[in-house]
């Protein structure tokens, strides 16, 4: 099993402070992708939380006197021995070290010149660093604010080995390396990830990670018992023309009360037209016989109203075909999350429900249009195909020129903990950096 060790100054784990949230969403990474992982705090550290995730070890280092003013204080050798005696073990079983701030805060002086010292003296030791820069303000004025003098600065100037410095915007590559004095090819950009399975419903963790639906391009979900009048096969039809758009998607159809009779009959007939239709099982979920980690029998009765409303977290569209409605809840809690809505036009109480908002178009209703009163509109389409690939562009479309799910899904895709991991850190932990001199 691969290993990882991260190395912090930290002597708790407080909820604001942004570094230990930081190392809480690398914790969650390494440890998804099987990586033994070592934290390494100060004495007196209380593990909590992810921190107390059997995939983590805890190491620490005694407590030492510390300062933002980088003065030489009178136990500064002393201290740097202790930390020289506790972090060599961890440095000789090491091959990839995170550091969070180690060669930029005034306050981390200290375990900045042990690390350098160890591995002067034990040029065997073959560990790669990678430095997270957290902070915004040039060393110089730091050093000007704080004091610290022209000891801080030489060692601020004097490149660490074997170590690649992390910037979270391209932008600043240029400016961290000046700062530290090394070449540009060793800033490497990591955005900061954001953990959208947090405080999530167990459930709906395991459905967001089976289908991918974080790296989806449109992500849809309709709750709804298997009543014809729901018409679930017309948000199938529609999402199949999405994907003939060249987007990658997944339908969910969140089915409950459906677990007998003809309920099962359309089930079975929908599955077989989203397979014509070239949507794979991953593409199109009936959430009532999704595995989720279990054998499954017969379907299940229903879902947790917390996995619903979580799940909607993550969609991006709703479609509402459904023919008779009284309000649609379920309408309002999509439209609660930012969902792109697409409503039926034949049925005109969703205007005076939900404005003029969502899109309108037409599927037909129990219900005389022109009248408001009971009866039918059918509506009849001379290619229904055209007409659903339009609400395919046009969902394609709002996603892309809609500001509030243009960042939302840019933040979903590329900025979920799975794919930093993937295409930002994994890549760097198997390349040696060019500065190898001690």
């Amino acid at each position: 099993m691969r290993s990882v060790t991260i190395l912090t100054t930290f002597t708790s784990a407080d909820e604001a402070y942004s570094l230990n949230r930081i190392v809480q969403d690398q914790i969650k990474m390494f440890s998804h992708f099987n990586y033994n992982i070592k934290v390494v705090v100060q004495e007196g550290f209380v593990p909590n939380d992810i921190y107390s995730n059997p995939a983590v070890e805890l190491v620490t280092y005694p407590a030492i006197p510390v300062s933002n003013e980088s003065v030489v204080d009178k136990t500064f050798d002393e201290d740097i021995e202790k930390l020289k005696t506790a972090l060599k073990p961890v440095l000789e079983n090491t091959e990839v070290m995170i550091t969070h701030d180690l060669v930029y805060q005034p306050a981390a002086v200290k375990h900045n010149l042990a690390i350098r010292s160890l591995l002067k003296e034990n040029p065997q030791v073959k560990t790669n660093f990678l430095h997270w820069i957290h902070s915004a303000t040039e060393p110089a004025v730091l050093s000007g604010l704080r004091g610290g003098g022209s000891r801080y600065l030489d060692l601020i100037k004097t490149p660490f080995p074997r170590s690649f410095y992390i910037a979270f915007n391209s932008f600043s590559i240029p400016r961290i390396a000046k700062w530290f004095n090394i070449e540009e090819s060793q800033v490497k950009y990591i955005p900061h990830p954001h953990d959208f399975l947090e405080g999530k419903h167990e459930m709906a963790q395991r459905i967001i990670l089976d289908y991918n639906l974080l790296e989806k391009d449109v992500v849809c979900m309709y709750p709804c018992r298997l009543d014809l009048g729901k018409q679930p096969e017309v948000v199938i039809e529609i999402m199949a023309q999405v994907k003939e758009t060249n987007r990658s998607i997944c339908c969910l159809i969140a089915d409950f009360h459906s677990t007998a009779g003809d309920k099962v009959d359309y089930r079975k007939k929908m599955q077989k037209m989203g397979l014509d239709l070239g949507l794979s099982e991953t593409e199109l979920v009936f959430l009532s016989e999704a595995k989720l980690g279990e054998e499954r029998t017969e379907p299940r009765y229903e879902m947790p109203h917390q996995v619903i409303n979580d799940l909607f977290d993550i969609t991006n569209t709703f479609i509402l075909p459904s023919r008779s409605e009284t309000y649609s809840l379920v309408a309002q809690e999509a439209a609660a999350k930012r969902n792109f809505m697409v409503l039926n036009q034949d049925f005109p109480p969703f205007r005076s429900i939900y404005g003029d908002y969502p899109i309108y178009r037409q599927f037909s209703s129990n219900i005389d249009a022109n009248s408001g009163m009971d009866g039918e509109t059918n509506t009849n389409y001379s290619s229904k195909i055209d007409y659903y690939r339009d609400i395919a562009v046009y969902i394609n479309y709002a996603q892309e020129q809609t500001r509030v799910l243009a960042e939302f899904n840019m933040i979903r895709k590329k900025r979920n903990l799975y794919y930093v991991f993937r295409h930002h850190i994994e890549p760097l932990l198997v390349v040696t950096p060019n500065n190898l001199n001690y």
